[in-house]
Formats: structure tokens, C-alpha cells, sequence
């Protein structure tokens, strides 16, 4: 009988937990509480792949810098860890969608990638490419000829005198622009 109430008194604590917590819309603050606190989990992996383990995310968002432990607001970064932190987040974003529901296809990222140092846009490229395998497409949009040079296909578009023209570079022109880059590059320290 002492287990049958002990379990019973159990199950009220629990029902009387859930009756606090639905009302006033406390659950689903419960509910966003959690999902944020999962996209901050994902998110902080995937800083931490692409700052070579130094930054991470705090519960508020703020970027921790895990060497030492101190927050720092975002608006303290620097524009290229404001941008591995905001594509940190959206590829957490499309990670936990498609965990919970359908899978997310694509992700589109627009301009910030010549924020980045060299070793930065490796890192930041390394991560972009684990996570566009499979069936996830991420589109990429940067004038540096870098991130041309990380992805199998590549859409060239140029100004014209009659408005822009896009076309499908093959990956023998891929390479040759990449050679072109390297060797311009080249040529201009030689001065």
C-alpha cells in the first residue's frame, strides 16, 4: 500500500507541475527555453570548428571565449567572428529543422566571408562543406575567388553594358581562375 501511495503522491507532484506550467503560457516558454537552448549547443559546436575552438555561445547569446570563460557581447566582436557567429547560428538553425521535421534542402549565405583571415575562411569553408553533404544544398554568394574555389559548382556572374550575365563555370575554368587568383596574388607581392 506505501508503494501504491508513494507513487501515486508521485504522479500528483508531476500533474501539479503541469498545471502551473500551462497556464499563462509558461510551457511553451518552457518549449522556446529548450529549443534556444538546443540551437545554442548546435550553434556553439559549429563556432567552435570554425574558430579552432576558441569562441562558443553563451545562454545568451553572447560569444564566450572559451580560453578564458569571459562573454563578450556580440557587438564587441569583430566583423569576422560577428560572421562565423551568424553562420554558426543558421547552420544550427537548419540542423535542428531538420531534426525535428522535414528536412531543411537548402540555405542560402550571402557576402561576409572576406571578413575572414585565411585560416578563418578555411576553418569556415571546412564546416560549410560537412554540412552541405547529403542531401543539404548550401548556396553561397562572394565575390572571393576562395570560396569559388571550395565548391563543386560555381555560377559566374558579371556586369554587362546591357545588364548581368550568369553561367555555369566547368571545373577546368574553376581551377583556372584559381591559378589566375594565385598568380595575380603572386605577382602583386613581387612588386
Amino acid at each position: 500500500m506505501d508503494f501504491a501511495i508513494t507513487a501515486g503522491e508521485a504522479r500528483y507532484e508531476a500533474l501539479e507541475v503541469l498545471r502551473r506550467e500551462l497556464v499563462d503560457a509558461k510551457f511553451l516558454g518552457h518549449l522556446t527555453t529548450l529549443r534556444t537552448r538546443a540551437l545554442l549547443g548546435v550553434a556553439s559546436d559549429l563556432l567552435g570548428q570554425m574558430s579552432d575552438g576558441r569562441f562558443g555561445f553563451a545562454d545568451d547569446f553572447d560569444i564566450t571565449s572559451r580560453s578564458s570563460g569571459v562573454a563578450h557581447h556580440p557587438k564587441r566582436l569583430s566583423g569576422g567572428e560577428k560572421f562565423m557567429a551568424s553562420l554558426a547560428l543558421a547552420l544550427a538553425l537548419a540542423e535542428l529543422h531538420s531534426r525535428s521535421g522535414p528536412t531543411l534542402g537548402s540555405l542560402f549565405l550571402d557576402e561576409g566571408f572576406a571578413a575572414l583571415d585565411t585560416t578563418a575562411l578555411d576553418l569556415a569553408l571546412e564546416v560549410l562543406r560537412a554540412q552541405a553533404g547529403g542531401d543539404r544544398l548550401v548556396m553561397v554568394i562572394s565575390h572571393l575567388h576562395a570560396v569559388a574555389e571550395a565548391v563543386d559548382d560555381v555560377l559566374w556572374v558579371e556586369r554587362t553594358t546591357v545588364g548581368s550575365s550568369a553561367r555555369w563555370l566547368t571545373p577546368a575554368e574553376r581551377d583556372d581562375m584559381a591559378q589566375d587568383n594565385l598568380a595575380s596574388g603572386l605577382h602583386s607581392q613581387a612588386r
